[in-house]
């Protein structure tokens, strides 16, 4: 798939956001990689950077040994989207995650997400990445 210099530059920016903040719950990058009028849609966090502080706080509480690996990447646009991998302790089947960003004035404007549980067995021999 071709993507021009700015779509590769946005999924760049996000895949280095997930590794320097997101997957280390690091709140002190959340400047660097967030708009100031950062819109959060995802319903385990509330709103705006403070929400995402305090989620990260949670998280790092509650999950010491958790683990994530990104598994797909796209970009359309101004839009990113990630398939991600997340287990939150040892033997945790864990969750498939997919979290949409839009980018605006080179950083993350907005965020969705969609969160699925992974079954101990699954109804078919395909996995869910």
């Amino acid at each position: 798939m071709s993507r021009t210099p700015q779509e590769q530059a946005n999924l760049d920016f996000c895949t280095r956001m997930y590794h320097e903040m997101l997957f280390r719950f690091d709140a002190s990058k959340i400047d660097e990689f967030l708009a100031d009028d950062y819109i959060q849609h995802s319903t385990a966090a509330t709103g705006g950077k403070e929400g995402l502080r305090d989620f990260f706080q949670n998280r790092a509480e509650n999950f010491p040994d958790v683990e994530f690996a990104i598994k797909a990447s796209m970009v359309d646009g101004d839009f990113t989207m990630f398939h991600i991998h997340t287990i939150r302790h040892p033997g945790d089947p864990g969750m498939s995650i997919i979290d949409y960003f839009r980018l605006e004035g080179g950083k993350v404007k907005e965020h969705w997400e969609v969160v699925q549980e992974i079954p101990e067995t699954l109804p078919h021999d395909n996995g869910i990445f």
